[in-house]
Parts: C-alpha cells; structure tokens; sequence
C-alpha cells in the first residue's frame, strides 16, 4: 500500500490500559490449548508491530499499563508527553510480564527494566524517558509523531527502511517467533495460578491492587508456594 508510517495513540487520559482484566479472568478455567491460542494472539500483535516493514510510531498522552506500554516499546519510536504515566503492572495481580519481556530488553537496559518490572508503579514521561522506554518528550505528542513521520518519509527511501527494519530486529531478536510461542504458554500458564486469580478478583472488586503482605494474600502466597514445590519435584513430569 501507500502508507509510509504507522502512528499508534490514544486518548488524553489513556494510550491503552493493557489487558481486559474481566476476559482475563473468564479464560482461567478454559483447556490449556484454548489460553495459549488466546496468548498467542496477543503474541501476534506485538509480532506485527515489531515487523511492519513501514515506521512504527507510539504517541503517548495517557497512561500506559501492563501490555499496553508493551505496546508502544514494541514501536520504533515512543513520543510521550511529560503527564503519560507508564507501569508494568503485572507482578501486582500476580500475573507475569512474559510476553512483552520478549522484546522489551530491545529497548532499555537490564537494571532499569528489572527496576520498572518488580517495582511496579506509575512513572512519568521524563522518567521513563531516563528508564529508555521512551525517546522524546513533547507536549503534543501526536503533531511531533506526524512531523517524524513525515520526515522520515521524505528522507528515507521506504524499501532500504523494509530491509534495514528486519536487519535490526533479526539482529536483536534472531529467536523471536519460539520466544513469543514460549511466553505465550508460560502467559496462558500464570493466568491459573492461585496468586493470579486472587489478583485479579481481588481488582475487578475493589480497582485496587492486592497488598500481598496482607493475611488473605499471604495464604494466596503460601498456597501457591506449595504448588510450585510440588512441580519442580521429578514425580510432577512434564
């Protein structure tokens, strides 16, 4: 076709809140085959975004949450302005962030992404900007997205744009389809664990998220420690 870019955005108060928490939860008790394909679909989007063969832009004015900041760091560029919140929220429904961590080392730094994973919590545009999720800062985030585009268009002939695009990420991410294909199971796995259930129950609820330390969470804890012990025994299998 005649594109030349892609721009993803939102509206002022949200770029995407991730995912559905309600059609989460109704897949717990699906077959095993029914949540991985659910995964895989997901897997499948972010596959796009990092492929598409044309520029791919993330302008961010909202909050970005769990998958839906995956999102725009699976974009070539993130535009954000300096009030966008972004958290990957995961860990605080005891979900994981398996498939976003596919693709996010991509983006920024080891450190900084272990600090933004396992110490989820709102960070603004500038400080995500310093974290490397972000490249630049305005407060129009969508005119600067369209001005880049354009320039980029005019610039960059779009079949060496193609071939550069699949070099870089064959480059980084040489593995990418068994990597996502895993993390689509190990997604479609999490959503069953007794922590993930009580997580996400305990948001659709109350919209907050669960203190973990708390007596009602602390058994969840402990349930599902027994669980995993008793798996990574021989006698569990495969």
């Amino acid at each position: 076709g005649d594109a030349r870019a892609i721009i993803l955005t939102g509206s002022d108060r949200v770029f995407c809140a991730g995912a559905h928490l309600g059609e989460l939860a109704a897949t717990v008790d699906d077959d095993e085959a029914a949540r991985i394909a659910d995964a895989a679909r997901l897997a499948d989007l972010y596959a796009a975004v990092l492929r598409a063969p044309i520029v791919t832009i993330a302008a961010v004015r909202g909050a970005a949450y769990g998958g839906g900041a995956g999102l725009a760091a699976a974009c070539d560029f993130v535009i954000a302005a300096p009030t966008a919140t972004f958290q990957f929220s995961e860990l605080r429904l005891g979900f994981v962030p398996a498939l976003i961590s596919v693709f996010l080392p991509r983006r920024m730094a080891p450190a900084p992404l272990a600090r933004m994973v396992l110490d989820p919590h709102p960070l603004d545009g500038a400080t995500a900007r310093a974290a490397g999720l972000v490249d630049e800062l305005a407060d129009d985030p969508l005119a600067v997205a369209l001005i880049t585009a354009e320039r980029i268009a005019r610039r960059c002939a779009p079949g060496a744009i193609a071939v550069t695009k699949r070099l870089l990420l064959e480059t980084a991410l040489p593995d990418l389809d068994a990597r996502l294909a895993a993390a689509a199971r190990l997604n479609a796995g999490q959503r069953t664990t007794v922590e993930c259930r009580a997580g996400v129950a305990h948001f659709l609820a109350s919209r907050t998220f669960p203190d973990w330390l708390a007596d009602e969470c602390s058994r969840t804890v402990e349930v599902d420690a027994a669980v995993s012990s008793r798996l990574d025994t021989p006698e569990a299998g495969t």
